[in-house]
């Protein structure tokens, strides 16, 4: 009986390690936030030498759209004809403020360089849009303020700057200034770390502020 008993006392024992050890990582495998990572390329990225003293370049992160008339919220996408008021003709641009906009990813400009990593931690839900856009100084229209150099929408390899600009130019003529595709919608989960990967154009600050 002694034999016995030390021998369940022994197993017990060598199973303590293997039972804390397991509930320490159930514990830690699922954080409350969710992570994105990738690379942006910018194009005509030596452009950026000669605003880098007018404003920031920063990436952004938009909650999830709803064209709904009056708009409620924030988000990036298409947005309806009369809903921003009547005769609006429709577009596809950002309402609000974005998601981060407390604490945006700042590219800092190196002579050169072409390529910038990222990695931002957010709150688990879907979202509108990724962007990185120049914010400029001295620009205090909010609808101006930031030409967006590139979004992410599903095409690494080609720009979009994920805007459809139109004009009421009278007479019922509809003029569109640009027309990009949109940025993606996508949805993180707690836990995830995702790579998002995508081009941008500096050249794009001599359109939007023209």
């Amino acid at each position: 009986m002694k034999i016995l008993s030390f021998s369940i006392k022994a197993l017990f024992l060598l199973a303590i390690p293997t039972l804390f050890f397991a509930s320490c990582k159930d514990d830690v495998a699922t954080p409350d936030t969710a992570k994105i990572h990738g690379t942006i390329t910018i194009d005509s990225a030596y452009l950026w030498s000669t605003w880098q003293d007018s404003g920031i370049v920063e990436l952004t992160i938009f909650p999830e759209f709803v064209d709904a008339a009056p708009p409620t919220g924030a988000g990036w996408g298409a947005i309806s004809p009369n809903v921003l008021y009547p005769g609006f003709p429709g577009g596809t641009f950002a309402l609000g403020a974005p998601a981060n906009a407390q604490n945006p990813f700042i590219l800092t400009y190196e002579a050169g360089k072409t390529t910038y990593d990222y990695e931002l931690e957010v709150d688990p839900g879907t979202y509108s849009a990724l962007a990185l856009g120049f914010r400029h100084d001295r620009i205090v229209d909010p609808s101006l303020k930031s030409a967006t150099l590139g979004v992410y929408w599903n095409n690494p390899d080609v720009t979009s700057h994920g805007v459809v600009i139109k004009v009421d130019i009278g007479g019922g003529n509809i003029f569109t200034v640009f027309d990009y595709p949109a940025p993606a919608t996508f949805t993180l989960n707690k836990g995830d770390n995702v790579e998002y990967n995508f081009k941008a154009d500096f050249s794009f600050v001599n359109a939007w502020y023209q």
